[in-house]
């Protein structure tokens, strides 16, 4: 028989630990001396706080643990058991890493908008390059955009990396229009939605800030800049979503920040 601080020493356990096992049942000891109410442990006790703490550190609680050592006698019950935690451990993991990746989403999207706030009503041209996206084609009214984003969201996992964008086909406004929503990833993914490279192209782009219903606005202003210089506007025009209606939240409209990206070329190459 083992002292209780005996039995601590060989089993790298509290004093104090143990007399929480005793309290709720997990393990009481062996031997209760009446007189002193000193505590004794022996060899069985040893195997069984082994199993105690393997248990506990792989998540179960102490109410499970009582129950698992009432209920199992031998280690092939155990498999099955802990094959069971195993898939709820599993789960819990896919479920944090998805909080995970929409948080990064969230956090990419705040850090590409604040960015682009002093550029706004600024006209560039650029090159924009080759990116890597998961998207897909439809056909619909532009206010169905944010249920397609979902479908692009959910498909890219935590594989995307920018701003979510549409990409409108149609040379003009059409109450049914021909769109493609991309998002860009960080590589080739397997997923719901086409993942394809999308091609660069040199484009004239405005930062707009504001409700959607605006934008008209910041389009007059970006094609009379591109007839000023001389270009020709050419398809598909991209808008890149920089800030707007969150997952969470739909946030203050007045403050969405849209980039509109206009590919060009000069008249000569036509």
């Amino acid at each position: 028989m083992y002292t209780i601080g005996e039995f601590s020493r060989i089993t790298s356990t509290t004093v104090k630990a143990l007399h929480h096992y005793h309290e709720k049942g997990v393990l009481v000891p062996s031997y209760i001396e009446q007189s002193t109410n000193y505590r004794y442990y022996n060899s069985d006790d040893v195997e069984k706080i082994r199993i105690i703490n393997a248990l506990k550190l792989v998540g179960f609680s102490l109410r499970e643990i009582v129950t698992l050592l009432d209920e199992v006698s031998d280690d092939s019950a155990l498999i099955d058991i802990l094959q069971l935690k195993k898939d709820v451990i599993t789960a819990k993991i896919n479920s944090l890493n998805q909080a995970s990746s929409t948080i990064d989403s969230i956090l990419t999207k705040e850090k590409e908008a604040v960015k682009m706030v002093d550029k706004s009503s600024e006209i560039q041209i650029k090159s924009v390059e080759n990116m890597t996206v998961v998207s897909t084609k439809w056909q619909g009214k532009y206010s169905d955009t944010g249920q397609v984003m979902g479908k692009v969201y959910r498909s890219a996992g935590r594989h995307a990396a920018g701003p979510a964008m549409n990409l409108y086909y149609d040379g003009e406004y059409r109450d049914i229009a021909n769109i493609e929503t991309c998002l860009p990833v960080k590589k080739t993914v397997k997923s719901a939605c086409e993942c394809k490279v999308l091609s660069g192209a040199t484009v004239a782009t405005i930062v707009h800030i504001g409700p959607y219903d605006t934008l008209p606005k910041s389009y007059e202003k970006l094609f009379e800049y591109i007839h000023t210089q001389g270009k020709t506007s050419l398809l598909p025009i991209r808008e890149l979503y920089l800030k707007g209606p969150g997952m969470i939240f739909k946030g203050n409209a007045n403050k969405y920040i849209t980039e509109i990206q206009v590919p060009i070329t000069s008249d000569n190459h036509i």
